[in-house]
């Protein structure tokens, strides 16, 4: 029987692993706390000092009492709500509050109806928010709601919400005046969460018991699941056939990267304890799932016992597989990589490219022409005339538009062309991104800050400006008359060789061989991504309404927190100029995110990395926002080089017209001379 080639098993086996992921409980499993429901928590008051934040409208339908407060004494009422039943899920926090409202009126004895001051705070976990509301100072013909929408949540302590933690709203009133005070519930009264992400970590935990002491016994080439919750050890005990390479697939579910397990290499050990040789091997993440393959040739056959190692306050499910196999070309083989990987340039133009536009910079020519004319004519005007009509009407109108266009229409364009002090390149850009990704990536840093940095558009976190020079070589037209440019030097940008020449530059070579070590894999897969959708919003965005007069432009803005694209564990994006709208933003990236982005790191006899991905089919002209920043350097005017092409021209013809003026006087005076001298004869 012909034999099954190792690439299509590794295939296959990739896919059982992806099928069973579907399967999962975690996936299955249902959600508890503000994950239930949409995250529509109500208030509601079982009895008196009994009230909760429930996922359905419970208990009193309204809680109602008289006050006797004056101006002078006035009384104050707090509630407060718990959610109930307790929070039993891990939850990524939103990063806005979707809509709060609560229905809380207030009738004085004569009729009227005031609004009361509130002062309101929301607990989820570690993120606490306070909100104020003025009273009113005269009478409503209809009750107002206290309400929120759209409200930004306070995550600086960190965005996950973990099982146990509270969700506490507490709110107090103020009441100045005598009458009757009523809050509504069951139903009037509610907060909404959108929850992006949650998960069970019961549900997942499927394969304790397993510890170092107590492996769970199987067959290694089983599909196996299981979770790493905290400092958690998962050990699986096996038999090791005789084979030639031995491959152990991994696929790690995606969850945010506060609670991201670290993914070290798992020990393979022997009966007599001894630890297998290090593995080739190959690391891909394409936004959706993190997937490890590790290869070790030739182990001695027997009984062995891999194990998987977590980290404190972390969790990650995963599932693995395993098989023995004979030498030929697998996925950690580095031929199965590209000797380079060079960024795609031309994903986001959506420009004819077949009629580009050739640009070049202002350049020394017309001012040294304009120049030498200028003197040329300055000499001329030393000339006595009596046309002033030729002085006046064409030479001093030509001198002073050759001096406009030709002079100074080129030194301001020359010095707008010179980059600014505080100006940075492309290359600069580059290199600042890459050494920010380095250090966010170094084991201690808060993962909240990890997310914050790795998430920022070209690295530019919110509050920060951006003072970009870039030199462009052409132009393309677009369908809409808009003109897009094209950073020529993009298509020679090689991926791989900026991202390991960090590496070398911000660590220390390792004494082993390979680059497993873990910060230069984190930093390798965040850099290969976030490079590649940074270039890729750079490229579309670089648009501008006119034809371009000159190969330089500036781009000066103010970055801004903007929602994230991606996903909770990969966010791109995460900020935006200040000068482009909000919805211009959300549907420009809607519309350019990749269907399809990978970065895959080998590990293997030589460093390898590839960054590929499938652009989005839908991107077009009208997903680009209005002019946002991006401004050629066009000197004082537009028209520089027709002003000084004019200006030449009527000095032409003033100096031409003063020079046939002058022939014809000298010859009437030579015609005149010669009778006044036959007349002495």
């Amino acid at each position: 029987m012909k034999p099954v080639s190792e690439p299509r098993i590794q295939s296959v086996l990739w896919v059982l692993c992806f099928l069973a992921m579907l399967v999962h409980p975690s996936v299955m499993s249902a959600s508890a706390g503000i994950t239930q429901d949409n995250g529509d928590l109500y208030l509601s008051c079982r009895a008196d000092n009994d009230c909760v934040l429930s996922s359905t409208p419970i208990g009193e339908e309204q809680v109602s009492d008289q006050t006797f407060a004056t101006l002078v004494q006035p009384e104050v009422i707090t509630f407060e709500f718990l959610m109930d039943p307790a929070q039993d899920h891990i939850a990524l926090v939103p990063e806005v509050l979707e809509e709060l409202e609560i229905d809380f009126k207030h009738q004085t004895e004569a009729g009227s109806l005031f609004r009361p001051a509130m002062e309101l705070r929301l607990v989820v976990g570690s993120s606490v928010n306070d909100w104020s509301f003025e009273a009113s100072t005269l009478p409503e013909f209809t009750a107002q709601t206290y309400r929120l929408e759209n409200e930004p949540l306070d995550l600086s302590d960190g965005r996950v919400l973990w099982d146990d933690e509270p969700v506490r709203l507490v709110f107090t009133v103020t009441i100045d005046r005598p009458g009757t005070w009523s809050l509504n519930m069951r139903g009037p009264s509610f907060l909404r969460l959108d929850v992006p992400w949650s998960i069970d970590p019961e549900a997942i935990d499927v394969d304790e018991p397993s510890s170092s002491t107590q492996p769970v016994l199987t067959d290694f080439e089983d599909i196996h699941q299981g979770a790493l919750i905290g400092a958690d050890t998962d050990c699986w005990a096996f038999e090791v056939e005789t084979h030639e390479v031995l491959r152990l697939l991994v696929e790690w579910v995606l969850v945010p990267v506060e609670i991201e397990q670290p993914h070290s290499i798992p020990d393979l050990i022997t009966a007599a304890g001894r630890l297998s040789p290090t593995p080739d091997v190959v690391v891909d993440d394409d936004g959706e799932a993190l997937r490890m393959t590790y290869r070790w040739r030739a182990l001695p056959t027997g009984d062995y016992t891999l194990c998987f190692y977590g980290s404190q306050d972390k969790i990650q499910p995963y599932s693995w597989i395993g098989t023995f196999g004979y030498e030929s070309m697998g996925p950690t083989d580095p031929t199965g990589f590209n000797s380079s990987s060079f960024y795609p340039q031309g994903a986001a133009l959506v420009g004819e490219l077949d009629e580009p536009l050739a640009l070049t910079n202002q350049g020394y020519g017309m001012l040294l022409f304009s120049l030498l004319a200028f003197v040329a004519f300055i000499a001329f005007a030393w000339q006595p005339t009596t046309a002033l009509v030729v002085r006046y009407g064409l030479f001093v109108p030509g001198v002073l538009m050759l001096f406009v266009g030709g002079i100074v229409h080129p030194i301001w364009a020359i010095s707008d062309e010179v980059q600014h002090p505080d100006e940075i390149t492309i290359e600069d850009l580059l290199d600042m991104r890459l050494q920010q990704l380095w250090d966010v990536s170094a084991e201690g840093v808060p993962e909240r800050t990890v997310y914050t940095h790795t998430g920022a558009t070209w690295g530019m976190l919110d509050g920060e400006r951006l003072k970009l020079k870039l030199d462009i070589e052409k132009a393309i037209p677009m369908n809409d008359g808009r003109w897009q440019l094209v950073v020529t030097d993009l298509a020679t940008l090689r991926l791989d060789q900026a991202i390991f020449g960090q590496v070398s530059e911000g660590a220390e070579q390792q004494p082993q061989t390979g680059m497993l070590e873990n910060q230069a894999v984190r930093f390798i897969l965040l850099a290969g991504r976030s490079l590649l959708l940074d270039l890729l919003m750079l490229e579309a965005m670089l648009v501008v309404d006119e034809p371009p007069m000159s190969s330089v432009f500036h781009i000066d803005v103010e970055m801004v927190s903007a929602p994230a694209s991606g996903s909770v564990g990969a966010p791109a994006w995460a900020t935006r100029p200040a000068t482009v709208d909000a919805n211009d933003w959300v549907r420009l990236q809607a519309a350019l995110f990749p269907d399809r982005i990978s970065v895959s790191l080998c590990d293997c006899d030589l460093d390898l990395l590839d960054v590929t991905f499938q652009p989005s089919s839908g991107f077009d002209s009208a997903d680009i926002p209005p002019s946002w920043g991006v401004d050629g350097a066009t000197g004082l005017t537009p028209y520089g080089g027709a002003v000084m092409f004019g200006g030449i021209m009527l000095g032409v013809a003033a100096t031409a017209t003063e020079v046939r003026r002058k022939a014809k006087a000298a010859e009437l005076a030579q015609q005149y001379a010669v009778p006044s001298a036959q007349l002495w004869d």
